[in-house]
């Protein structure tokens, strides 16, 4: 759910059906707000992050939403993290566990559309744009022609979900059921963290899993060796 006025009808009807409610937040007020309102975790979200997403870096970020939060509910880092060395940083910044999105597209598991995965693989550390071009909203995405046409005509955005309706209707955005549809990359959405340079291949999500958790114990044993020496 989305950080700042989370609305608590909501909270409380998903609670009665047993269900945990967690928010995604860019700022600590937004974590707050949630706390506030009965979320029972929530995720901080640095700009690293793909999708939407806000200004405050995932390094800045987590500790001051621990800070903020931690003592009440759990805390989520979310944001450029991609492998065990995030998660082993993310811990020492207080956080109880990490979200992450981006790596997990790539793998075989994943349903996109025809290409993006192995737009992911082929991508940079400096390949992904904050675009308002596909939503109207500020979103982390891979460059391309369509980011592009829009940082050079600012005047033709519309607003949520306006552009979200003019990216659709252009063949732009096929975010949802598109497995297997084939798009036109030089414009199609595809939501991506400043972690997809480091992306280099298809990895099955459980080995993914096992390889970040084994990555992690081996980052905070080196750690906690180089404390003890």
């Amino acid at each position: 759910m989305a950080g700042l006025g989370v609305p608590r009808e909501v909270v409380g009807a998903l609670h009665k059906n047993g269900i945990l409610v967690g928010s995604m937040c860019g700022k600590v007020r937004h974590a707050i707000a949630a706390v506030a309102s009965g979320c029972d975790f929530v995720v901080a979200q640095g700009t690293e992050a793909g999708g939407h997403t806000g200004t405050v870096a995932t390094m800045a970020l987590v500790p001051q939403v621990v800070d903020a939060v931690g003592d009440k509910v759990p805390v989520v880092a979310a944001g450029g993290l991609f492998d065990g060395r995030g998660l082993a940083a993310s811990l020492a910044l207080g956080a109880d566990g990490v979200w992450i999105g981006t790596r997990f597209i790539a793998t075989p598991e994943a349903r996109t559309v025809n290409g993006y995965k192995e737009t992911l693989i082929g991508l940079t550390e400096d390949g992904t744009v904050i675009s308002r071009g596909f939503t109207g909203k500020t979103c982390r995405v891979v460059r391309n022609e369509w980011t592009q046409h829009y940082e050079e005509h600012p005047e033709e955005l519309k607003s949520f979900p306006e552009q979200f309706i003019v990216s659709s209707r252009a063949g732009a955005n096929h975010l949802g059921p598109s497995d297997g549809v084939t798009a036109d990359l030089t414009k199609e959405f595809m939501p991506a963290g400043q972690g997809a340079g480091a992306i280099n291949g298809l990895i099955p999500a459980a080995t993914l899993v096992q390889q970040i958790m084994d990555e992690a114990e081996q980052v905070l044993s080196r750690m906690s060796g180089l404390r003890h020496n």
